[in-house]
């Protein structure tokens, strides 16, 4: 019986490293497949965090802040404005995401008519929006 027993040991052995690889390549291959709601949290926190802390909501940087991980899947850590139009896509009124929607969204931003703007649904989607669009003369939202 001893003659047998080190060959079914190695077999087991064997068997064990073999599912302990397949394990690792589905957990490699795992990260090439669609974004999870998670991951996009994650960056979208990330970079609000640095928008609110570091840049006192100053929309202008909301192209410009790394949010550390890649939503979109091309290799490269995305920017703040890239995780938004993933979190939050075409708006329902048919306009763009724009830096100050993001800014809005992430710094939960109360429209006055201070704010500035682009197009409408920046100044709707700060809180308390309703009633309120964008002059495209001065860039202020106005009731």
């Amino acid at each position: 019986m001893k003659g047998i027993e080190l060959p079914v040991n190695s077999v087991i052995v064997i068997a064990l490293a073999i599912m302990v690889l397949l394990m690792i390549a589905a957990f490699l291959m795992g990260g090439l497949g669609p974004m999870s709601s998670t991951d996009v949290e994650t960056a979208w926190s990330n970079g609000c965090k640095v928008l609110t802390s570091t840049h006192q909501c100053d929309s202008s940087k909301v192209s410009t802040i790394d949010s550390g991980v890649d939503v979109t899947k091309d290799g490269l850590s995305d920017t703040l404005f890239q995780v938004c139009q993933k979190k939050y896509g075409e708006t329902s009124e048919g306009a763009g995401i724009t830096e100050n929607f993001c800014r809005n969204k992430c710094c939960s931003t109360i429209v006055s008519t201070e704010l500035d703007c682009a197009v409408d649904i920046d100044c709707t989607s700060a809180v308390g929006g309703l009633g309120w669009t964008c002059d495209t003369g001065t860039s202020k939202c106005i009731k």
